[in-house]
């Protein structure tokens, strides 16, 4: 089965992150949405750049396709609902490109998978990540600013993506912002968790 998911578009992505990112925010103008509040689990992955993290009940994984003057180009990989068969653990494996060792169920749901799958890997860490998330939409470009909480670290975040690069950079020179410093997800989670603990 092929790990990557039907109607994937890569995009690509801009992050930063930061105790007080209110200037940029403001300059994105007003949001398109009321905030969006979750709780998410992040699994860092240190073998391979790939981002996984449970949301609303469900495995997401994303792929790192390229990196461009810092821009990154990223696309959906897997995505499915717990509890997950033997059949999706493997496909959720594939796109991380971590290897599977040992399944002893037919099915895992969230606890199990966390305990069973997660825990004994050493290549895999869980991260509890709370957000806050406004959306906008800045020179044609998706964007978001996101307060969360890792730990008891309060942070903020502020990203944009495209599936155009050019519009994506034309937009980073409109908000002043240097696509050299883009951190992606997992790596801002990996930075605040460490001084978390």
């Amino acid at each position: 089965m092929d790990a990557l998911e039907p109607n994937a578009t890569p995009r690509w992505e801009w992050r930063i992150f930061g105790a007080d990112l209110a200037a940029l925010e403001a300059k994105l103008g007003p949001p398109t949405c009321l905030p969006r509040r979750s709780d998410e689990i992040y699994l860092l992955n240190a073998l391979t750049p790939h981002s996984a993290k449970i949301r609303d009940q469900a495995l997401e994984v994303k792929r790192l396709l390229r990196v461009d003057d810092g821009l990154e180009l990223w696309t959906p990989a897997f995505h499915s609902a717990f509890p997950l068969s033997t059949e999706r653990l493997a496909a959720a494996a594939a796109a991380l490109a971590l290897p599977l060792d040992r399944v002893g169920r037919a099915a895992y749901d969230t606890t199990r998978f966390l305990d069973e799958i997660v825990a004994p890997c050493p290549a895999l860490r869980a991260v509890a990540v709370r957000k806050s998330r406004l959306r906008f939409t800045f020179h044609d470009c998706a964007a978001e600013f996101v307060r969360l909480q890792i730990g008891p670290a309060p942070m903020e975040s502020v990203a944009l993506e495209s599936e155009d690069e050019r519009l994506l950079a034309e937009a980073l020179r409109a908000l002043d912002a240097d696509p050299r410093l883009n951190v992606n997800f997992p790596k801002g989670v990996e930075r605040a968790a460490a001084l978390a603990s």
